[in-house]
């Protein structure tokens, strides 16, 4: 109870700030002549987690209370029509709530972007960005997403290691095992602020995007960023997408590139690279968009080369509304599912299918302020060492 009155108190605090316009004009420089802009934005997010033991998807802890306190500041230049360069700091207890208890400051995006014609048909973007697959990605900071937690393709963890090599029957068993987040991975960790090179666009009912990067989709933060870990593994990810309308939007993704860690190379068969363990991943995604609803949905498939193992298949995918109640209140669902593929040359299944019912309340206080709160809950076929209910509450500061 003393949390949640303290979290109670944080969020009056935060209200009483208000109003902060002065506070967006002051972030903002730009020269007389318009041909450079500089703005600096942020988010303050203040997170309660309350899981049960053990904690589902993305969070570290075993409190019954998690606190997970968050600053993203971002920076964006815009240097005539046609250059752009854009920064992300963010300062937390991890990446993903728990990772790193006693907090971090990383910079989680930074690239540079060069827009070579008027049109917005071809852009150049180097750097460390976040990923081209699936449509989840664009509305992933808290401002945008109706919900606290990213969808269970995003943030459920997998028994797939990217750091160790286990026989055959070691991977068999690691589905009555509790998630290890430290060595299993995900079908893409998030948004996957991996480094590299991309090539995007769009016209009046289409845009696209190829990018060649440093790490797979699934790989996790600390081998995003190519100026501490270099060019590991070439991966290569891109997306279609259709507009046929100015309520619908259609898309399809693929991505294909090594996943496996250099770390991971004693423990691999003789003559074999990490290198030569593949992630292959596609994916379809729609929207809707019309009045008070917003409708969005991906399913997305991934085939992981397992050493001594072979290849093992994952479908995913996801079901989510938001409905607008009022000027300033939403009310949000979705559903999530996954379904997993046989261990080659056995009828049993490398891990089991399981569902996450997601529901979320949100209001703005503002246009500076707003708040929600999310309940979700879990379930997977036979045997289950997860914990099944999660309750969190989160409010945001925009500025």
């Amino acid at each position: 109870m003393k949390h949640i009155l303290i979290f109670i108190l944080l969020i009056s605090s935060l209200k009483a700030q208000m109003p902060l316009e002065w506070l967006d004009e002051n972030l903002t420089l730009s020269s007389v002549d318009g041909e450079w802009r500089a703005d600096v934005s942020g988010l303050l997010d203040l997170e309660a987690y309350m899981p049960e033991d053990q904690a589902l998807g993305l969070v570290e802890t075993n409190d019954e209370v998690f606190f997970n306190p968050r600053l993203t500041l971002l920076l964006d230049l815009q240097m005539t029509s046609h250059w752009r360069a854009h920064v992300q700091m963010r300062t937390d207890r991890g990446f993903d709530p728990g990772f790193a208890l006693d907090g971090q400051t990383r910079l989680d995006e930074y690239f540079v972007e060069w827009k070579p014609l008027e049109s917005d048909v071809l852009n150049i973007r180097v750097g460390k960005f976040a990923t081209a697959f699936g449509a989840w990605t664009q509305r992933r900071l808290s401002w945008d997403n109706p919900f606290v937690t990213a969808p269970a393709a995003y943030s459920d963890m997998l028994p797939i290691t990217d750091k160790v090599a286990a026989p055959l029957a070691g991977f068999m068993d690691r589905r009555n095992a509790p998630e290890n987040r430290q060595t299993w991975v995900r079908i893409l960790w998030g948004p996957s602020y991996a480094s590299g090179v991309s090539i995007f666009g769009r016209s009046q009912h289409f845009d696209y995007a190829l990018e060649v990067k440093n790490a797979a989709v699934s790989s996790r933060p600390e081998a995003w960023d190519v100026a501490q870990n270099g060019w590991d593994s070439t991966t290569y990810t891109g997306r279609l997408g259709w507009r046929p309308a100015p309520e619908w939007s259609f898309g399809t993704s693929f991505s294909h590139g090594p996943y496996m860690l250099e770390e991971s190379q004693p423990m691999l068969p003789a003559g074999r690279s990490y290198r030569d363990y593949d992630q292959t991943t596609f994916g379809v995604d729609a929207s809707y968009a019309h009045g008070s609803w917003q409708l969005w949905g991906e399913l997305m498939t991934s085939r992981f080369e397992v050493p001594n193992v072979g290849g093992v298949r994952v479908v995913s995918g996801f079901i989510e509304a938001k409905r607008k109640v009022g000027a300033m209140t939403w009310l949000a669902v979705r559903w999530n599912q996954s379904w997993f593929g046989d261990i080659p040359g056995t009828s049993r299944e490398w891990d089991r299918d399981g569902w996450r019912l997601d529901l979320a309340l949100g209001h703005r206080l503002s246009r500076n302020l707003q708040a929600k709160l999310q309940y979700s809950l879990a379930e997977r076929t036979g045997r289950d060492q997860e914990g099944d209910h999660l309750l969190v509450a989160q409010v945001t500061l925009r500025f």
